[in-house]
């Protein structure tokens, strides 16, 4: 009995911790919470956004991509006309010289020509004798009245040329209210020259050119001009004139706009004026 009762002593103070940290851990547990359950579906169709999402944005990439390109070929483009355009130009003005040059060459052939042919001496003719005049009766010889002397030629070859060989600016106004050609400005010389730049406010425009030989026979037609107006910033050319010799017009041009010409002349004496139809 004594026995029993001991061992029931033993054991009873571990049942009793036993119960005792048993409680504490069972009350400390919550409760689990619910999970969120995502369908299959919903994860497929976010998935799908996503992707449209992204090859959306790499359409546009490539849109960008090649909206450059296509600049890039149109920069190529353009400069490959700007070149065509310039070459085609320096050819015109390369065939226009060879030109010049060929019939400078066969005028100074033609000069040297004559210039080593022998002259001939000139001789002059026997004067014919003249017959001896009647003698005039008295009454005629007071009351004829002298006979009246031929006119003499008072020109001179040595005639100075005009000062201008264009027309006075005073002329080309028209009546008020109505369009018509204003000079903007003149110029001249005998070399090549370039004007500064100038702004057309009209529709049209135009240069009024002269070009003038050295004066004497061996000169003539020996000089050169040539005349371009060039837009502000573009190296095309429009075309004014290309004249050997003496002589002279007018060039219309389309405008508005800002222009400067180039003027390369060589023999000679030129003139201009460029005048604006507003």
């Amino acid at each position: 009995m004594r026995l029993a009762l001991l061992l029931v002593l033993a054991f009873l103070p571990g049942l009793i911790f036993g119960q005792t940290d048993a409680t504490p851990s069972d009350s400390s547990q919550a409760p689990p919470k619910p999970a969120v359950k995502i369908s299959r579906s919903q994860l497929t169709a976010a998935e799908l956004q996503k992707t449209v999402d992204q090859l959306t944005q790499s359409n546009r990439d490539l849109l960008d991509l090649l909206k450059q390109q296509q600049a890039v070929l149109e920069d190529m483009q353009f400069d490959r006309r700007l070149q065509s355009r310039q070459i085609e130009s320096l050819e015109e003005r390369l065939e226009d010289s060879i030109y010049q040059n060929s019939q400078l060459q066969s005028k100074v052939a033609k000069l040297e020509e004559d210039a080593a042919r022998p002259t001939a001496p000139v001789v002059a003719a026997p004067a014919e004798p003249t017959p001896p005049a009647p003698p005039a009766q008295a009454s005629d010889s007071t009351n004829a009245a002298p006979s009246p002397t031929p006119p003499t030629d008072t020109a001179d070859d040595n005639t100075p040329p005009p000062s201008t060989y264009l027309p006075p600016e005073d002329k080309l106004s028209g009546p008020p209210g109505t369009l018509s050609w204003h000079r903007l400005f003149t110029l001249k010389g005998d070399d090549t020259q370039q004007s500064e730049l100038f702004h057309v406010d009209g529709r049209t425009w135009r240069v009024l050119w002269h070009n003038q030989d050295k004066p004497g026979q061996a000169y003539a037609n020996t000089s050169a001009l040539f005349i371009n107006a060039f837009p502000k910033d573009d190296t095309i050319p429009k075309k004014v004139c290309a004249k050997l010799g003496s002589g002279g017009d007018s060039t219309e041009l389309a405008g508005p706009g800002n222009y400067y010409l180039k003027i390369e002349a060589s023999g000679g004496s030129w003139e201009l004026a460029v005048e604006d139809f507003r």
